[in-house]
């Protein structure tokens, strides 16, 4: 039999857009999501004045596809949101969590938005982190360190239920189903780099895009690619300084270190190729070389 998981959703208004809670059956944590202007709503929230653990949400870089976000921790998130208010313009959402049963401390939460930190950061193609500094975290004695590892898998699959879907690759279980849920692409580098034999690979899961960890990417872009796509210039320039990718003995090539989500195939294309890519037509399904358009549609 399937295994289904329960939320519980409270909307705080006749909009369905007005403030929200979410629980989680048999969870002990509870979400709050709302938007910049329902800040007063959510200061009157008693469950707000404890510990927690947030996040504030920006909309997406239309050009790079990434989500700005900044990660924090609080003991009163009903009284730290006004700092953020009038020193932070950027943001229009924000996710709070806190316990239910008021059990989570301020190690707790400090532990907790390390753990979000240190997964918004690996995100380097969705995700643009705004904070200036890592958290300091802290240490849990082993039975609370379990609790709080369960605690964010739960959190992890509230935020991935209510649509923000930032953490995929680097946060959620990797799942492959009798293998209906997955299809895999290739796409080849330019043949002046490795003879043309070094390809890089994408799964799409559930409408997800995981480039591969081995996938080759071009260690060079076109001088074109910096001024005609300025937004997946920037996400190439992000991700091949960061440790998600390594230097390879091929001349001109990286080679990815993990699995890394984008938001679309175009933007994977891009990073792999080093320059302007419609995705959509460069990406051949491996088993029978059917682009991606012809697989899913070109919407």
């Amino acid at each position: 039999m399937a295994a289904f998981r329960t939320l519980k959703v409270f909307v705080m208004g006749q909009d369905p857009r007005s403030l929200k809670s979410i629980e989680l059956l048999n969870w002990t944590g509870l979400a709050f999501v709302g938007k910049r202007s329902q800040i007063a709503q959510a200061r009157d929230r008693k469950e707000l004045q404890e510990p927690g653990v947030y996040m504030l949400i920006g909309d997406d870089d239309a050009a790079s596809g990434l989500v700005d976000i900044y990660v924090g921790e609080t003991d009163d998130f009903a009284k730290r949101i006004n700092d953020h208010v009038s020193k932070k313009e950027w943001w229009d959402t924000f996710v709070v969590f806190v316990s239910k049963d008021r059990y989570l401390t301020k190690a707790h939460v400090r532990w907790l938005e390390k753990s979000l930190y240190h997964s918004a950061k690996a995100a380097v193609g969705t995700l643009n982190v705004r904070n200036d500094k890592e958290p300091n975290g802290a240490a849990l004695p082993e039975s609370d360190e379990h609790a709080m590892q369960e605690f964010y898998q739960n959190l992890i699959f509230v935020l991935e239920t209510m649509g923000h879907t930032y953490f995929d690759a680097v946060a959620r279980p990797q799942f492959v189903a009798d293998g209906s849920d997955v299809a895999k692409f290739q796409m080849t580098l330019p043949k002046e780099i490795g003879k043309g034999d070094l390809k890089g690979y994408l799964e799409v899961r559930e409408g997800s895009f995981i480039l591969l960890k081995g996938s080759y990417i071009r260690a060079q872009v076109q001088d074109s690619f910096q001024t005609a796509n300025s937004g997946y210039f920037a996400l190439w320039t992000k991700i091949t300084a960061s440790d998600a990718v390594r230097k390879t003995d091929v001349e001109g090539a990286l080679q990815t270190t993990r699995d890394i989500e984008f938001k679309s195939v175009s933007a994977a294309g891009a990073i792999v190729r080093g320059r302007a890519t419609n995705g959509k037509t460069d990406w051949k399904r491996v088993a029978d070389g059917k682009p991606y358009a012809e697989c899913f549609g070109d919407d």
